[in-house]
């Protein structure tokens, strides 16, 4: 899908944002009609469910120990039970429409990590849900009950509280449920690395805290506070055990053009199978990604793609090739978020040298440092004529075309027809 604006991903299609805004709001009305109808379905027999809810949690022998010390609550737990059964209902309808409405818009990645996380998530949060009912909680008040006689107390609860209480653990627990399968899903599919996981985190800690500020029932108190430290402890815990080895092996730091302009540049080590040269480091100030073969490999472009919206990146700089065997609709979809391509063409300069090649080196390391925007010219003949002071050859190869020469033996070839007379002659100086 496509906006007026933002990433464009290479098979989007074009849509209007009214087209989007009319899908969510037909989704949302969809959702929103089916809680109230279902809502209005269970109230006829919530009395029924709440009596049978009791009998489950109930530690005593009889009813006599329950009480209701706010008969006004009991209408609110009989509506939040009813709308919460209305939401578990149709819980896996609300996921389905929502992956619906993303699915075009999704990397390949992305949906994959979706479809994971829904399968797996739903199946344990009912899992859960009915451990919780069944045994945990029971066994709970069976335990609490139990300490209150021996030590002679008599035990009174109030059946509201043992419901809020119910309700805020099941509730956590769903949410809890697909934030970590959410995680486990990104992990798994290196959405989250070593260089996103700040992100992933603030994101999926917010969330999962915001929603359960609102939405948890009753007065805040000891019981929620503790649901809420518990979801922030867990997320962590599982965060840290799915960061995965980012393709990044440096983020890079803004540099101003010659017009003032903030601009953002990454290499990209390319391998193209592992033929082209190894880029091991990148001029300073700019960031280094790398891999395997960005023309064959339609995965590799969205995460270079999600990479680059991610942080912003204006100048993507490739490696192994000149960008041309590319597919257009990459090269569209980096423009769609103004980031120029261009490439260095080290497969050129390599030609049947083999990687080892000490000259090679030199030569690669000088073409990394032979670009103008967003450095000066002046500034590239100060660059390049660094590394040639300091490599151990003696003459220079000046390559007067696009073409690369074949290597000669101490004769350092330097690509220079881009270059006005007076700077290459100062370069020969």
């Amino acid at each position: 899908m496509k906006t007026t604006s933002g990433l464009q991903l290479e098979n989007d299609r074009q849509l209007t944002v009214q087209e989007h805004l009319n899908v969510l709001t037909q989704q949302a009305t969809l959702v929103f009609v089916l809680i109230i109808g279902l809502t209005g379905l269970f109230m006829t027999q919530i009395d029924e469910v709440l009596q049978w809810v009791l009998n489950r949690m109930n530690p005593c022998e009889s009813t006599e120990c329950l009480t209701l010390y706010e008969p006004a609550s009991w209408s609110v737990v009989r509506w939040l039970t009813a709308v919460f059964l209305a939401v578990i209902c149709i819980l896996p309808l609300i996921v389905r429409l929502f992956y619906k409405f993303a699915q075009p818009g999704l990397t390949k990645n992305e949906k994959i990590m979706f479809r994971k996380w829904t399968m797996y998530s739903l199946v344990a949060v009912y899992a859960l849900l009915s451990a919780l009912f069944f045994y945990a909680i029971p066994a709970l008040y069976s335990f609490g009950d139990g300490i209150h006689n021996e030590i002679g107390i008599t035990s009174q609860y109030d059946a509201v509280q043992m419901f809020i209480f119910a309700l805020s653990i099941f509730w956590t627990s769903l949410i809890g449920f697909i934030l970590v399968f959410a995680t486990m899903s990104a992990g798994s599919t290196g959405l989250i690395t070593d260089s996103t996981q700040d992100w992933w985190r603030v994101r999926l800690h917010g969330i999962g805290g915001l929603v359960l500020l609102l939405s948890l029932p009753g007065r805040w108190n000891g019981t929620n506070i503790a649901l809420i430290t518990t979801l922030i402890i867990v997320l962590e815990y599982v965060i840290k055990n799915n960061v995965r080895k980012s393709n990044s092996i440096n983020l890079p730091e803004s540099i101003f053009d010659h017009e003032g302009k903030r601009r953002n540049v990454t290499f990209v080590d390319c391998s193209c199978k592992g033929v082209a040269y190894p880029i091991d480091t990148s001029p300073e100030n700019t960031g280094l990604l790398r891999y395997d073969a960005l023309c064959q490999n339609f995965d590799e472009r969205e995460d270079l793609l999600d990479h680059t919206n991610r942080h912003g990146i204006t100048d993507v700089i490739i490696g192994g090739c000149t960008s041309r065997p590319l597919p257009n609709s990459f090269k569209d979809a980096l423009q769609s978020i103004q980031c120029s391509l261009r490439g260095l063409d080290l497969l050129g300069l390599q030609g049947s040298l083999h990687n080892s090649n000490v000259q090679l080196n030199d030569e690669v390391n000088i073409a990394m440092s032979n670009l103008i925007d967003p450095w000066s010219r002046n500034q590239r003949v100060t660059n390049v004529r660094t590394l040639i002071e300091k490599s151990s050859h003696e003459h220079l190869e000046l390559n007067e075309s696009i073409s690369w020469k074949e290597q000669t033996n101490n004769r350092l070839r330097v690509n220079v027809h881009s270059w006005t007379d007076e700077e290459k002659k100062s370069l020969v100086e």
